[in-house]
């Protein structure tokens, strides 16, 4: 029998290309298929109601009336729609996708279940960028400020991580913790210091989290943050089924297991900083979207980047639609939502695996 590693590549190679292995894979990626065409259609039936619904009803002709006519034919219900109902709802779908991608990354890279992408400190980062600009009233830089935030909580973070050479997992987890509570320190300190009490509530809700002020503009920083971190993402796929190894079996590979952690985390989490510059602090998608899309179905790490997607979009949506109607004639900050959500089917899942266990 072949002993050197070379030979028994060869043979798993060859046993992979046997039809008795692609019979199952072929399986598994029709069910995965099917989860994702499923979740396609569930998405743009939250989309529809998403759009429609809300504490002033608008008929669906008015959504057809606003995608085929002019602005000059536009009535009010068309103008609710276009200014204010479609942008938040595509916001929040993309925004939605962005976080659940980023923890997706984060999960696998540092080998931990209870990764998201608020994880290195980014989450901190940001709220403590777009509290000073909102306090100092110069909100029109709150995106910039909120990302310029989260990218120096990450470098502080893979900084502190590597202070002694090496970025292992652990480390990297460790020091993100220490930078969310200094960087939520100075969030706290910098709203103490202030007395313009006028923009309390603005700070709150961009603490809780909240796309009730969102705009076209913000749709659009969202969506390119998607797209090119996200699509990252999607094109380094195979790195992430590389670090689904061990750090021993990366090395055997000749790859470097920190440079290919870095090389996921960095754009997982420039992914979401840019989703948190638009949203503020929006909890548990990151972190319970992935769970719950690897139990409907066995998945490819690309083909759980993009069923991941889709079910953050949908969560988001639904959960920002449902904060309009919690408190009404009130809103409800939608990280509200996502995080009494989070909790509940969180807590579902550990008391499931709790008894598979036993």
């Amino acid at each position: 029998m072949p002993g050197t590693t070379t030979d028994r590549m060869a043979l798993a190679a060859a046993a992979a290309r046997s039809p008795a292995a692609r019979a199952p894979r072929f399986a598994w990626r029709m069910r995965s298929g099917a989860v994702i065409a499923a979740l396609g259609a569930l998405l743009v039936v939250s989309l529809v109601l998403a759009t429609v619904l809300g504490s002033v009803p608008v008929p669906m002709s008015s959504l057809v009336t606003a995608a085929t006519s002019p602005p000059s034919e536009w009535g009010p219900n068309e103008a609710i729609l276009m200014q204010v109902r479609i942008p938040r709802v595509v916001t929040a779908a993309v925004v939605g996708a962005g976080l659940a991608m980023a923890g997706v990354a984060m999960q696998t890279a540092l080998r931990n279940p209870l990764a998201e992408p608020y994880l290195l400190g980014i989450s901190s980062g940001a709220s403590f960028g777009a509290v000073s600009v909102i306090l100092l009233g110069v909100s029109l830089a709150l995106p910039l400020a909120a990302f310029i935030g989260g990218l120096a909580a990450l470098a502080a973070t893979l900084l502190l991580g590597r202070m002694r050479g090496s970025a292992q997992a652990t480390r990297v987890i460790l020091a993100g913790v220490a930078v969310t509570a200094l960087f939520s320190a100075f969030t706290s300190l910098t709203i103490f210091r202030s007395r313009d009490n006028d923009s309390y509530r603005q700070v709150l809700h961009w603490l809780l989290g909240s796309l009730s002020s969102v705009t076209w503009s913000s749709a659009a920083i969202a969506a390119v943050s998607l797209v090119l971190f996200g699509g990252a993402l999607i094109v380094i796929h195979r790195l992430l089924d590389v670090l689904l190894l061990g750090d021993e079996e990366i090395h055997s590979l000749g790859l470097d297991a920190k440079r290919a952690r870095a090389g996921v985390l960095v754009p997982a989490s420039l992914l979401a900083a840019g989703m948190v510059s638009v949203s503020g602090s929006i909890g548990f998608v990151g972190l319970i979207v992935p769970h719950i899309v690897r139990r409907t179905a066995r998945f490819s790490q690309r083909g759980l980047l993009v069923a991941s997607a889709i079910a953050g979009a949908v969560l988001l949506v639904l959960a920002d639609a449902a904060s309009r109607f919690v408190v009404a004639p009130q809103e409800l900050p939608v990280g509200i939502m996502t995080a009494v959500l989070g909790a509940i089917v969180f807590a579902g899942i550990m008391l499931q695996r709790n008894r598979e266990v036993a």
